[in-house]
């Protein structure tokens, strides 16, 4: 039974647009990067240090954990394992690490959802947020193409010409998946 979609794609692609659009519960991960102004600690995040995140990690508390421009992200298992032994359904944002080990540890529970848009397209989705490291995000687009295209189950083209199609196809893909 899939109880996790995972979306898997570039920074700007829409990933958490298309989270939120599709009013699929999101498993809140842990960071330990400053709230943005308006995120909510266990809402958007939940927000601590780098040592608890290690620590975490260390007492095997964590699926796994990713550094990304100094700060550490991480999903707790229990998160995971919860939805999985009561049967519910919700869904992450990740990244290649993520994919990877949701991939190796809960293969029958996730759907990896790869979410493409072309690098202009994110560039300026990055811009009009007010993303103040759009460049360093851009600078691994490729990169995380590549990744994506090596680890989804599925890949949706997020461009703004494909818009009203893939937010269809992927209201069809999750009722499906209910």
């Amino acid at each position: 039974m899939i109880n996790i979609i995972a979306f898997l794609g570039p920074s700007g692609v829409g990933k958490s647009t298309l989270q939120s659009l599709l009013d699929i519960r999101p498993i809140v991960t842990w960071t330990s990067r400053l709230p943005r102004k308006g995120e909510i600690n266990g809402v958007n995040y939940h927000f601590t240090t780098k040592d608890t995140i290690m620590r975490m990690y260390e007492q095997g508390a964590l699926l796994e954990f990713t550094q990304y421009n100094d700060n550490l992200y991480g999903t707790a298992l229990n998160s995971i394992n919860e939805l999985i032994a009561t049967e519910k359904f919700a869904s992450i944002i990740v990244d290649g690490n993520g994919a990877n080990e949701l991939k190796k540890k809960y293969r029958d529970n996730v759907l990896i959802l790869g979410v493409y848009a072309p690098i202009e397209e994110c560039i300026l989705r990055l811009t009009t947020r007010g993303d103040s490291d759009s460049v360093l995000r851009i600078a691994t687009y490729h990169d995380e193409v590549q990744v994506m295209q090596a680890l989804a189950d599925f890949i949706i083209n997020n461009s703004r010409a494909n818009w009203d199609r893939s937010t269809t196809l992927m209201r069809l893909l999750v009722k499906g998946i209910r």
